[in-house]
């Protein structure tokens, strides 16, 4: 009878599976999410509101996203990897593939790392509670919340026609809506300081129901208990307009009271 003999690995390639399991930074990044973004805040904020990039071209980077759409027409929320605009009324219709988008931001939706917040009564009070959770300031953070709300008050803006005014002054007519006892999902993205003019230094939240009948720009809300997912950013990708609007644009100088003043 022929016996087979295994050979038993050696030590030194113990200690290197060892070596690669924890600490090998792809290993460790492997709950992280990759984050998509077209075009600046900085932009936006100037009044380049021409959409380029297809909503289908968008869906292909990510599941969860937030935004706006041509000519600013409404607030756009990105869930389960389908793309609804939140329009003037406060109603969520999905979009098709080929709506374009002046500035959008997508990534993967998170799925581990799970937290729970309780007796949320405003959006500062949210926003603190986040960032007990945020281990890392210096990376942008992908974040899902779910809770049945108290009470959430949104907004949406208005489509614009040329020549478009600056961001600040399209908000001062935003239209705002306010619910009671609605469950729903808030997208949200945060990132560090560093990026102003890039994008929202900070939080970034879009709202819609459970139904996606309703949402908006999230302004404040309250609940007793929401889940939290969460993950960190390593890869940040940005596409930049080719659009002769973009390239007349001056996006130098900082605009941190202008994005405070739109997003608040």
């Amino acid at each position: 009878m022929n016996q087979h003999w295994i050979k038993k690995p050696s030590f030194s390639i113990f200690i290197g599976f060892i070596f690669l399991l924890f600490f090998n930074p792809l290993l460790w990044a492997a709950n992280s999410s990759s984050f998509f973004q077209f075009s600046t805040i900085n932009a936006l904020l100037e009044g380049v509101y021409d959409g380029e990039l297809t909503i289908q071209e968008l869906l292909q980077k990510g599941q969860i996203g937030l935004g706006t759409f041509d000519a600013l027409d409404g607030e756009m929320v990105i869930i389960k990897g389908r793309c609804f605009r939140i329009n003037n009324q406060g109603n969520a219709e999905e979009v098709t593939a080929d709506e374009t988008t002046p500035f959008a931001a997508i990534a993967q939706d998170p799925s581990t790392n799970s937290h729970y917040l309780f007796l949320i009564d405003s959006l500062e009070k949210l926003e603190s509670e986040l960032d007990q959770i945020i281990e890392n300031p210096n990376l942008i953070h992908i974040i899902h919340i779910e809770a049945d709300f108290q009470t959430l008050k949104a907004r949406s803006v208005h489509r614009q026609t040329k020549p478009y005014p600056p961001l600040t002054q399209v908000t001062p007519y935003q239209a705002v809506f306010e619910f009671t006892d609605i469950s729903g999902d808030l997208v949200v993205f945060w990132c560090p300081q560093f990026f102003e003019g890039l994008n929202v230094p900070g939080y970034h939240f879009h709202f819609i129901d459970k139904d996606l009948k309703h949402g908006g720009h999230l302004l404040d809300c309250s609940f007793l208990l929401g889940t939290v997912h969460i993950s960190p950013c390593y890869d940040l990708f940005v596409q930049l307009p080719h659009n002769q609007e973009y390239a007349r644009t001056n996006l130098a100088g900082k605009r941190i009271d202008e994005i405070q003043q739109v997003e608040k």
